[in-house]
């Protein structure tokens, strides 16, 4: 008797499964559920940048540029990136579509960790030494350049920061000029 009933609750369960199939119930159904997907978030790109390649490293990093508080009509670009121990400093005049006038004291591959240059890279007297803006609109304060730089190591010039193929493009801060934070 006892294994008669078993089967009579089988039937009947099968009886109720196969009724809730044809009704299209979910408890009966077996298809996995597929999560829905989720596009991978991109944080944005900054707008202030420079690229270049330094001793054969590509480098891409984020810039702060403003005007310079110690010389009139000077721009201040200042950026450092992952892997790179110091900072890039250019420190010239933009004048669109010719070579810049460039500030040899203020431009430098610097550790700026203290907010003044202690381990200082100098910009040599090499012929191939440039900064090229060419896109400058002063309303917008938008500008794009080019550079390519060889610096050495003041206290050491057999060590040699050669940086080529390097452009930039952001927005000068028309607030806020320039200066150590020592004094600022």
């Amino acid at each position: 008797m006892a294994v008669e009933g078993c089967v009579f609750l089988l039937a009947v369960f099968a009886t109720i499964g196969m009724a809730c199939k044809d009704f299209g119930s979910p408890f009966y159904e077996t298809s996995p559920v597929v999560p829905p997907v989720v596009p991978p978030v991109v944080p944005p790109v900054s707008s202030n940048y420079a690229s270049f390649n330094i001793n054969g490293s590509h480098h891409v990093i984020s810039i702060y540029t403003q005007r310079n508080s110690y010389v009139a009509n000077e721009i201040v670009i200042r950026g450092s990136g992952v892997g790179l121990e110091n900072t890039l400093m250019l420190t010239f005049k933009p004048i669109q579509g010719t070579l810049a006038e460039i500030n040899l004291q203020m431009t430098g591959y610097w550790d700026l960790g203290l907010c003044i240059p202690f381990k200082r890279y100098v910009l040599t007297k090499d012929s191939t030494n440039f900064i090229r803006v060419t896109s400058y609109d002063p309303g917008s304060a938008l500008m794009k350049g080019k550079f390519n730089l060889i610096f050495t190591f003041e206290k050491d010039t057999t060590k040699i920061a050669s940086f080529s193929n390097g452009t930039f493009e952001a927005t000068i801060d028309t607030v806020y000029a320039f200066t150590y934070c020592i004094e600022g």
